[in-house]
């Protein structure tokens, strides 16, 4: 009887822990869609562009949507945003950059440090070291710099990028929740070639 007892708790256990994980991964699907369902209703920033109802809107549509939001026309702003937006993933492209240079560089200064230890084990001492650890510190410095500079450009880049990401959120966000705004008609009607700007009356 305790054989048998034990054995179903064994099942059961078992059973629950493949369950689990699948329960988790729906969890995580059904919180993906309602996101991707949220996103199809309203404005949202996409990249540097904006999004209205899960279409990416053209350079006169966004103008017309930012042109007037609770009476504020916000073009200026979004496009401060932007700029921001650009300067922190040139400072990010390029820091990045900067640290694989300075890692690449470290990898040869340690080339040149093992080749220096098999020199002088092989030569028993006698060869000149300093051709091959020269060059081995040259390269050392040079990638530490090249890693501490990288890595400020990296720190400077981030937070520039999330912050300009932020402001363009939340003028998304303001436009989605003011009564005082462009219709969506206007914005996104069809129009003979497709869609487009119209002014229905």
């Amino acid at each position: 009887m305790r054989k048998l007892l034990f054995v179903s708790l064994m099942i059961l256990a078992a059973v629950s822990a493949f369950a689990e994980p699948g329960s988790r991964k729906e969890e995580r699907r059904a919180r993906r869609d309602s996101i991707r369902a949220a996103e199809l209703v309203g404005a949202h920033r996409h990249r540097t562009k904006i999004k209205l109802d899960g279409t990416v809107l053209n350079a006169d549509q966004q103008f017309l949507l930012l042109s007037d939001i609770d009476s504020t026309d916000f073009n200026e702003q979004w496009s401060k945003y932007v700029k921001r937006r650009r300067a922190g993933n040139g400072l990010v492209i390029a820091g990045s950059g900067l640290v694989g240079v300075g890692a690449a560089a470290e990898v040869v200064a340690l080339g040149y440090v093992v080749v220096g230890a098999l020199v002088a084990a092989f030569s028993f001492g006698q060869a000149d070291m300093d051709e091959v650890m020269k060059p081995a510190g040259y390269f050392a410095a040079g990638g530490l710099a090249a890693i501490a500079v990288g890595g400020g450009a990296l720190g400077a880049g981030i937070p520039i990028r999330v912050k300009a990401d932020k402001g363009m959120k939340s003028i998304c966000d303001q436009y989605n929740n003011t009564d005082r705004r462009i219709d969506k008609t206007i914005i996104l009607g069809t129009t003979n070639s497709g869609v487009g700007i119209s002014f229905n009356f």
